[in-house]
């Protein structure tokens, strides 16, 4: 058998169907991620109320398993807990309490640490009622130990 000096050319044909696969490949691959960086359509709505502590290195550190912050009315505290920050999404305005059962001389001050607002008074001064809004601080100290809050909805 002899050898020949040059191999021979491929079959255009056999290449078409890869190029095809990969075009199809891409085009899914783009579609995917184009998706995922599309923001969502339905934004959340709902209402409820978060609580941070400062963690063992310093860091915000959310609570979030907090049975009943989606609902409005008075809810304890599986635990006391120290509490750092508060955030309000949805709710007109909440209370938070160093006692349980919402009692109102357990009433704990808050105080706005974000820029001075025009349209919500409350923001500007150390108030009981917080209203939405996620910079909510304790006016008596970096961590205090909350018991219960009771939050009202829009009416």
């Amino acid at each position: 058998m002899r050898l020949a000096l040059f191999p021979t050319p491929p079959d255009p044909t056999a290449k078409r169907p890869v190029r095809i696969w990969s075009r199809v490949a891409g085009a899914l691959l783009l579609s995917w991620l184009t998706g995922c960086a599309q923001t969502p359509t339905e934004m959340a709505t709902d209402a409820h109320i978060r609580f941070y502590n400062i963690n063992s290195v310093g860091q915000l550190s959310e609570l979030s398993l907090v049975p009943g912050r989606e609902e409005p009315g008075c809810h304890d505290m599986p635990l006391d807990l120290k509490v750092h920050r508060v955030a309000l999404i949805g709710f007109s305005e909440c209370l938070v309490f160093g006692e349980n059962d919402c009692p109102d001389d357990a009433t704990l001050v808050m105080r706005w640490s974000g820029k001075h607002s025009r349209s919500d008074p409350n923001k500007n001064q150390p108030t009981t009622r917080i209203t939405p809004g996620s910079l909510w601080l304790f006016e008596a100290g970096r961590e205090v130990e909350v018991a219960s809050w009771r939050c009202y909805a829009d009416s």
